[in-house]
């Protein structure tokens, strides 16, 4: 048993902290009151610390199998477990693609063991980009969330197929919304993929999940689609809250969608604290220092152990959203979005929870960083609320003791 004395808890629908303590059984939460005595139990003395349930990160590349220089599977949870997130959605741009029930079952077989919990999304089409995939016979063997992500679903009956099939099943289908062979010369491709997402589930009504949206043009034509209770999810990443493109230069800061301008900022940043925004992902994606600084860089950042102290820095700090607020960003409604039991502290729930000190402020630094890949914009960065312990299904896996990951 673990007893966390002195907590102060937070829950996304209250507006007020209570300081109480946390016993945990068997990897659930078996009682929450104001004094717990346990003799037997393990205990964390958690007084001046922040209690709210694990972080759900519904975007992150793994890169294992395939890619295993810029990540493994164990990297890429010790880097999660650092930063508070104790559930993630793998994407599939492996090698093999989980594109079939055989190469599905193989990725999985690298994630077996876990501390966390890590889900595998499949491919939409056989390699993110050829014909449409199995998808019953991948849903069968337990896949839930269906993406090509790093590119688009070209076809649009690819889209409406997929689509009618999450209506009929209830699996997610997460869209990457953006050409990235032409955004750089057109600007506004994430636009034009949304539009014509949104306008087949207008008709169609499938779980349709916007992956990781930075144009402030996206958000208008969003905003009006929700007013017609069309179906879908919106999702954005800290780097398009936080950073401009106006000076950056190019190289080490690209990424899939780009920087964008202070007005895309703006926007975002509205959208989030409207409500229209419904999840906070890292889109969490490690490449090698050669990479990126290559004359063709890779692109994408790494930002799964960042995602919770940028997320608190930028919106909490800066009084533009309270914690209730952004712990439901970040937990409950990724959780709800990928079907997983409900992120929250109560009695007889699961106990993934994360304490971190409010008062704490670090810097980001390479060698503060686990997973493989370095490739921030924010090393250098002054970040607010430090993460001191991360409990999955009721064990502390952060700060690490050693044990498999």
């Amino acid at each position: 048993m673990l007893l966390i004395r002195n907590s102060n808890l937070v829950d996304w629908r209250k507006s007020s902290r209570t300081t109480c303590d946390i016993l945990i059984d068997d990897g659930v939460i078996k009682k929450i009151d104001t004094r717990i005595d346990c003799s037997d139990a393990d205990i964390i003395e958690a007084k001046g610390l922040v209690a709210i349930p694990g972080i759900v990160d519904p975007h992150v590349h793994l890169r294992q199998p395939g890619y295993e220089w810029k990540e493994t599977v164990e990297s890429g949870v010790l880097a999660a477990t650092s930063g508070g997130v104790t559930s993630l959605c793998a994407m599939p741009n492996v090698m093999p693609c989980p594109d079939s029930v055989e190469n599905y079952h193989y990725v999985r077989s690298f994630q077996k063991d876990t501390v966390i919990r890590v889900l595998q999304s499949c491919s939409i089409n056989q390699n993110l980009s050829g014909r449409r995939n199995n998808w019953k016979e991948l849903y069968e063997a337990g896949a839930i969330v269906f993406t090509n992500d790093g590119l688009p679903v070209d076809r649009n009956s690819d889209m409406a197929a997929a689509l009618w099939f999450s209506r009929e099943t209830g699996v997610l289908v997460a869209e990457h919304p953006e050409i990235p062979e032409f955004d750089k010369s057109l600007g506004n491709t994430e636009h034009a993929v949304i539009c014509r997402d949104v306008i087949l589930n207008e008709r169609i009504g499938g779980r349709l999940h916007l992956q990781h949206v930075s144009l402030a043009s996206s958000i208008d034509f969003l905003k009006q689609a929700r007013e017609k209770n069309i179906r879908f999810t919106i999702e954005t990443c800290p780097h398009y809250f936080i950073e401009t493109s106006e000076g950056l230069p190019e190289g080490f800061y690209e990424v899939y969608p780009p920087i964008r301008t202070a007005d895309d900022l703006k926007a975002i940043r509205w959208a989030i604290v409207s409500g229209l925004i419904d999840i906070i992902a890292s889109d969490h994606a490690p490449h090698t220092l050669e990479e990126k600084t290559s004359e063709v860089p890779a692109r994408g950042f790494s930002g799964v152990e960042l995602l919770f102290p940028l997320s608190y820095t930028a919106l909490v700090s800066e009084g533009l959203l309270s914690l209730q607020a952004l712990t439901k960003l970040l937990t409950f409604n990724s959780s709800n979005l990928l079907g997983i039991n409900p992120a929250c502290l109560e009695e007889g729930e699961r106990a993934d929870i994360v304490l971190f000190d409010p008062n704490e402020s670090w810097i980001v630094e390479e060698s503060s960083m686990y997973s493989k890949g370095k490739n921030t914009p924010f090393l250098g960065k002054k970040l607010d609320a430090k993460v001191k312990y991360t409990i999955a299904s009721g064990k502390i896996v952060y700060p690490f003791t050693g044990e498999s990951v």
